[in-house]
């Protein structure tokens, strides 16, 4: 006689509320379909700029491309999109810059003068912190 470690069982499939929770998050068939139908047009655009003669319609352009054009054109999606850099839309362009000091120079006073208050505080708290004695 076998024992089993079971203390309730569980059932074996669930109820499909999770696919349904899924199937809410993700998007339309109709979105997609428009997104890609949009993303075609945009491509088409950009080329006809490029490449179109001036005086020549859009539609003249279109029917001077051969087949393959339409077959082989290059989506951004297809690769993953369009790669957008954070450090772009920060407002701070630049890297601050960072002053060095060096405390085992003498004057605490003299050496973080150029400080505002709060980052005299900081680097007195980190001093005590480190056994070093500061004046208040």
């Amino acid at each position: 006689m076998k024992t089993q470690n079971i203390e309730k069982k569980m059932p074996s499939k669930g109820d499909g509320s999770a696919k349904k929770e899924l199937m809410k998050l993700a998007k339309d068939e109709a979105d997609i379909l428009f997104d890609l139908e949009n993303e075609i047009v945009e491509q088409m655009k950009l080329d006809y700029l490029k490449q179109g003669k001036p005086g020549e319609t859009f539609m003249d352009w279109l029917k001077s491309k051969p087949e393959s054009y339409l077959r082989n054109l290059p989506l951004q999606m297809a690769n993953g999109g369009k790669v957008v850099l954070l450090s772009d839309y920060l407002k701070q362009k630049e890297k601050p810059k960072i002053k060095k000091i060096n405390l085992a120079q003498g004057d605490f006073e003299k050496t973080v003068s150029g400080l505002s208050s709060a980052d005299k505080e900081v680097i007195k708290d980190l001093l005590r912190r480190s056994g070093i004695k500061v004046s208040d």
